[in-house]
């Protein structure tokens, strides 16, 4: 104990308290230790949509997702850069906890309570709101602001602590906790346990998100909308889909998020910026050329690099260029330290660094340039329903289908609520180091702009005409019925298979071998707890072999009774198509026994595209089925 805490328990009574005292800037406050539960390092967080500035996001601590608030923004202060000593502190208050993040954490100090004197009429009004008290120690050169934790980790300050007070005296529950949108009560958590909800699950920036996949009806691929004047700016515009008008909403805006382009150029300049840098020094003084700069400008970038992915050929053979080049410079840099030149060999070698960091700024350059026409290649359009209309989402990449256990998805914290219940629920996956965002549809675009945005249609027909014209293209079909397909690659080509019949998409997880197993049979994976058979597709369609990627992903199909995975090169999209638009496969295949599970010839883009639909349930012989059977059970 230090001489001042020594000091401090002495003044202190029966009545003293412990107070736990944190920086900010210069400044020292204090809680009550009896509100502080525990203080961790800053943890790996979800950010929320439509939330208050002071919210960093959520995050889990032992299966409890909590919200973190940045106690400078809180208190109106400007926010600084996290560093080694950055702290959150775990607060309880009523059994619900909130973190929040400060500067870093100094002691715990004991007081008095005849300690305490009031905040000075000189703190302005917004601050003193949470302020418990003023503490003066050692005759007044240390100062310590002591908070307090109800005020601070209320979502809208005092007017939820007094709103909160009211509910209790009344023994009603609060606004919040009362609010219909929420699903759950404390008796609910054994009704849902054991249920699975299917989630189609996407990115956009860091975050993932989901929607249940009730409420999706399609994925598109990106189309440029037509612009609707005086629309909110999250409003792309409009786009005409077999005869209906669908808003598209670009979520990046909707989440207050800069554009998909714009991140990835402004990672890119930040690598060539250092790179830039250590040009630089190196033309104003070759001769003491700062070779671990060069380094860790290489390892920043090779970070970066082994993080991206994109469905555009032209930005992966930028990457692959500017990853070659980078490997070039990190191999010469580490053999320049690790060993003693002459100052010939070293000019050389200075001079060949130079000239391969001019190629990769250039590259780099290059990725810039192309970024903004290609990367739509990677984006998609999840078309869901909204308040009884169809809307359309761009997202950055649609990540996978997947199946969670109700018990798995709690409620957003209170916090989540404030300004429009956006957030439906969050789902913890992999012991909750995985945090998936569920949004509530109904809440993403007010009802009133979109029964206006209905009555408009790209070329400003008038929507009786428009509903005159989607009527004639449905006569055509005579009673046409649509299929939902999820399409996949193997290779170039594309195959379709019945949504109906998919239970969930994942993505490709460690498998076990199995011996004397059939051909196609690649092994078994643990599929929560369950055994399930995986078979390569490639080899039941007699293809080559390939290797996986983070692209591969496994289709989960029921199989004569068997959940089978079915592993294929990567999963397209979801789309809907008009029966009229699938013909029987040609009698030219009928003999073969390909004859087995091709159940049509879909026609998309009037025929330019073609997707092979298949019947997985006849993919398998009844022998097959039979062995695949043993496979699973000989696993178990």
């Amino acid at each position: 104990m230090t001489k001042e805490s020594q000091e401090s328990d002495s003044k202190a009574g029966a009545d003293g308290t412990q107070l736990v005292t944190f920086l900010l800037k210069d400044e020292e406050f204090g809680f009550d230790i009896m509100s502080v539960q525990e203080i961790i390092r800053l943890p790996k967080m979800a950010r929320l949509p439509h939330t208050p500035d002071y919210v960093e996001g959520v995050f889990n601590l032992r299966g409890a997702v909590l919200p973190i608030f940045d106690i400078r923004a809180r208190f109106g202060m400007q926010r600084e850069e996290r560093t080694d000593r950055s702290r959150v502190l775990v607060i309880d208050v009523d059994g619900k906890q909130t973190g929040l993040l400060v500067d870093g954490v100094r002691q715990v100090t004991r007081v008095g309570r005849n300690e305490f004197e009031p905040p000075p009429a000189t703190i302005r009004s917004a601050t003193a709101d949470y302020i418990d008290g003023v503490v003066k120690l050692n005759n007044g050169k240390r100062i310590i602001i002591a908070l307090d934790a109800r005020r601070v980790c209320a979502p809208n300050g005092i007017a939820d602590v007094a709103a909160s007070i009211a509910a209790a005296a009344s023994q009603r529950p609060s606004s919040i906790d009362d609010a219909p949108d929420r699903v759950g009560t404390g008796n609910e958590g054994q009704s849902r346990e054991g249920k699975v909800r299917q989630l189609v699950s996407f990115q956009v920036g860091q975050e993932e998100f989901a929607f249940p996949m009730e409420h999706v009806r399609e994925i598109l691929r990106l189309q440029t909308p037509k612009e609707v004047p005086g629309a909110p700016e999250h409003l792309s515009g409009v786009l005409t889909v077999r005869g209906n008008i669908l808003p598209i909403v670009d979520l990046r805006r909707l989440l207050r998020h800069t554009s998909f382009a714009a991140d990835l150029i402004a990672a890119c300049r930040q690598a060539s910026a250092e790179y830039k840098a250590w040009l630089e020094l190196h033309e104003s003084s070759p001769v003491k050329t700062d070779y671990q700069g060069a380094l860790k400008a290489s390892e920043r970038l090779r970070r970066w690099l082994l993080a991206f992915n994109s469905s555009s050929q032209m930005l992966m053979e930028t990457v692959a260029q500017v990853r070659g080049l980078n490997e070039e410079i990190s191999k010469e840099a580490n053999a320049t330290l690790k060993f003693e030149r002459d100052a010939a060999t070293l000019d050389l070698l200075h001079g060949n660094l130079a000239a391969r960091v001019r190629s990769i700024v250039a590259a780099l350059h290059g990725f810039e340039e192309q970024v903004e026409k290609n990367i739509g290649e990677d984006q998609r359009i999840i078309v869901v329903d909204s308040n009884g209309f169809q809307l359309g989402l761009v997202v950055d990449h649609v990540n996978e289908v997947l199946g969670v256990q109700e018990d798995a998805i709690e409620l957003p914290p209170d916090i989540a609520h404030q300004g429009g219940a956006i957030l439906s629920g969050i789902a913890r996956l992999d012991q909750g180091n995985r945090l998936i965002l569920l949004l509530d549809t109904g809440n993403l675009l007010d009802r009133k702009k979109l029964v206006e945005i209905s009555a408009i249609d790209q070329d400003g027909v008038p929507p009786a005409q428009l509903v005159q014209a989607a009527k004639k293209e449905t006569d055509k079909g005579v009673n046409a019925e649509e299929l939902q397909l999820v399409t996949f690659l193997l290779g170039k080509e594309e195959y379709g298979i019945p949504i109906a019949k998919i239970q969930e998409i994942d993505r490709l997880t460690n498998i076990t071998k199995t011996p004397k197993a059939p051909r196609f049979v690649e092994g078994v994976t643990n599929l929560r707890g369950e055994v399930i058979p995986v078979l390569s597709t490639r080899a039941l369609f007699s293809l080559d072999a390939r290797v996986s990627d983070d692209r591969t992903r496994v289709i989960i199909v029921d199989l004569g009774g068997t959940k089978t995975g079915l592993v294929v090169d990567s999963v397209k999209e979801v789309l809907s198509i008009s029966s009229r638009d699938i013909a029987a496969p040609p009698a030219s295949i009928s003999s073969g026994r390909e004859e087995q599970f091709i159940s049509g010839i879909a026609k998309v883009d009037n025929g330019k595209r073609m997707i092979v639909l298949l019947d997985v349930g006849r993919v398998l012989t009844r022998g097959e089925q039979g062995g695949l059977a043993a496979v699973s059970t000989i696993a178990s």
